[in-house]
């Protein structure tokens, strides 16, 4: 259980000390605008190893919904410090904590409460998006998560909103919103930092890349123990047979999602690396290790923006923190032990996958 952290720096450390020990190319990209939760200094690290600017690459990213990342950073650290030979024709691009902020500060969102994979949208009207799903369904989050008996309330009367009206809304609700600041799924009004950093490592070093695969780890969707895949490109198509194929997800499998299909986002972060890259061949996957049940996931966003909230001056406030980073990454030994068994395969497939494209 090594390769897990309790903090942004103590992962940070661990990768940067797993990087080099692989000797690979590290690049790092600070802030000096905004600090940790301990005042320690913000950055995304970027570790290359393989081909220098080969035609073949396989990108990992973490962070990107910052507590999330210390799934990934796991994952990373694992793989590591336990690879095999790496090829010398393919590029392995390891992104750690592309959202530092969030990630230090044991948050989802970033600084301006702005959900970096609603984001990546690329003409200023996707800004301006209204979303009437989610407005219907904001006043369900307006409450003192803090208190148990309103938070099951809340959810209850949230699951019955969507039983009578369709959990189609849940769907539309998650595609992202762009007119409450304070709320979930915010999209923000402009790229944030992270958006524009992530663009540039893409061009930077994978420029000269004409097939690209990808994983962008992450936490939450799926039952403990569940491993989602989710692809976004067009069923059919020769990028989503190739990421299929790489994972063995050829077979229809039900969704994760209580309407029985996949949102539709808007603003992704792994749907950059086309818009940056539109010549070259890209296949990939969000891929979700699942750490809850529903109330649970429920109760942990609305936990996560009363704090940010209403409640960043109550006593407890870091224990809420705390209870949050829990929800997405459990600390029981046996989730974490499935995250250090599947992740690093996962890593190996995707190699493996883009290798033979």
């Amino acid at each position: 259980m090594d390769s897990f952290s309790e903090s942004y720096a103590e992962a940070r450390a661990k990768f940067l000390a797993a990087a080099r020990d692989a000797g690979a190319r590290i690049h790092s990209y600070g802030r000096d605008d905004v600090v940790g939760l301990a005042g320690e200094p913000l950055l995304c690290d970027v570790a290359v190893l393989g081909a220098e600017r080969g035609e073949r690459a396989a990108i990992a990213i973490t962070g990107t919904h910052g507590v999330e990342g210390y799934a990934g950073s796991a994952v990373l650290h694992h793989w590591l410090t336990n690879r095999g030979r790496i090829k010398d024709d393919i590029q392995i691009v390891l992104v750690h904590a592309i959202n530092p902020w969030a990630f230090s500060h044991k948050t989802r969102t970033t600084e301006n409460n702005v959900d970096l994979n609603r984001n990546f949208i690329r003409d200023n009207i996707g800004y301006e998006r209204q979303n009437p799903g989610y407005d219907s369904l904001a006043p369900f989050f307006d409450f003192d998560p803090t208190d148990a008996r309103r938070a099951l309330d809340a959810y209850r009367g949230y699951k019955a909103h969507l039983d009578r009206n369709g959990w189609h809304l849940e769907n539309e609700m998650l595609e992202g919103q762009c007119n409450r600041p304070d709320g979930l799924f915010y999209a923000g009004k402009e790229p944030e930092w992270s958006n524009l950093l992530f663009r540039r490592i893409v061009t930077e070093h994978l420029g000269a890349a004409r097939t690209i695969g990808f994983v962008d780890w992450h936490t939450g969707v799926g039952s403990f123990g569940e491993i989602v895949y989710l692809m976004f490109d067009e069923p059919g198509s020769a990028e989503h047979a190739a990421a299929s194929r790489w994972w063995n997800r050829e077979l229809q499998e039900k969704s994760a999602f209580k309407s029985g299909s996949t949102p539709k986002y808007r603003g992704l972060l792994c749907q950059s690396i086309r818009q940056e890259l539109p010549d070259a061949r890209i296949a990939g996957a969000v891929v979700e290790f699942g750490t809850a049940d529903d109330y649970a996931i429920f109760r942990g966003d609305c936990l996560d923006r009363w704090v940010r909230f209403e409640g960043r001056e109550a006593t407890d406030a870091a224990q809420f923190r705390e209870a949050y980073k829990d929800i997405m990454n459990p600390p029981d030994p046996s989730w974490r032990r499935m995250v250090l068994d599947e992740g690093p395969a996962i890593m190996d497939k995707l190699i493996a996958g883009v290798a033979g494209w």
